[in-house]
């Protein structure tokens, strides 16, 4: 097996104990998985929540490992040039660690990867600056909740604080006039995105796609559909990605 380079001296930016110390374990984890693991992918995500990735890195605890999180430490651990990558090839995985990806370290072969990857499909609630898929009207009176239910009593101020004209009558929530929540194709803003998830409007896709893998010090990238790229730049906030991190 080709020699590790994992010995390299990393110098994190001046931050504070507590974080230092979570970065500086982060690369530990990411490192000790190049060691264990044969292929290692990176992989993007759309409209993730917790609850829906976490059933993947549960089926596939056995063999496999997931980070997700800052992309800056998941390149430092990797590392971002031919002169500190900890094993040959694996720097490559660096450029294409940007936006909302994650690492997979494996043992499953690339068609069993591949097999999990593309059964994952979810609707889920669109965040603000989604595009509505449908436009959402509602007429005037009694207003029903999801699947024609009753609405609590008690949301009638979160409607009402999210551009709702609503009132109480008798303990039932009636729109005092025609109400129109989204027209299709429109950039959702947060009001709306509030309101979508109180009546059970599921307009984004949780999905996940393989960008690249690097196996064995050789390093394969994937086409990707143009239409389909996120070219956002965020992190995870750090509460998040100590919910995602080391799975």
């Amino acid at each position: 097996m080709p020699r590790s380079k994992r010995q390299r001296l990393v110098t994190l930016s001046k931050v504070g104990k507590k974080q230092r110390e979570w970065k500086e374990g982060l690369i530990e984890k990411v490192r000790d998985a190049v060691e264990k693991y044969p292929s290692v992918y990176v992989f993007k995500y759309k409209d993730m929540k917790n609850n829906s990735f976490k059933a993947l890195p549960d089926k596939l605890r056995d063999s496999s490992r997931f980070f997700l999180g800052s992309n800056k430490i998941l390149q430092v651990a990797l590392g971002r040039g031919p002169e500190d990558e900890v094993r040959e090839n694996m720097s490559k995985l660096t450029k294409i660690i940007k936006g909302h990806v994650g690492l997979l370290f494996t043992e499953l072969p690339l068609e069993k990867v591949k097999e999990e990857f593309e059964g994952l499909d979810e609707p889920e609630f669109a965040k603000a600056g989604a595009k509505a898929k449908e436009t959402v009207s509602f007429s005037k009176g009694a207003v029903e909740g999801p699947h024609g239910g009753k609405l609590e009593h008690t949301l009638e101020p979160t409607l009402r604080k999210n551009g709702m004209p609503t009132k109480l009558n008798k303990g039932i929530i009636e729109l005092i006039a025609d109400f129109t929540l989204c027209e299709r194709g429109e950039s959702l803003s947060p009001a709306q995105a509030a309101l979508l998830r109180v009546f059970g409007y599921k307009f984004a896709k949780f999905q996940m796609g393989l960008l690249c893998r690097w196996h064995e010090d050789e390093f394969e990238e994937y086409e990707q559909d143009s239409e389909e790229e996120d070219s956002g730049d965020e992190d995870l906030e750090e509460e998040e990605l100590n919910a995602f991190e080391g799975y």
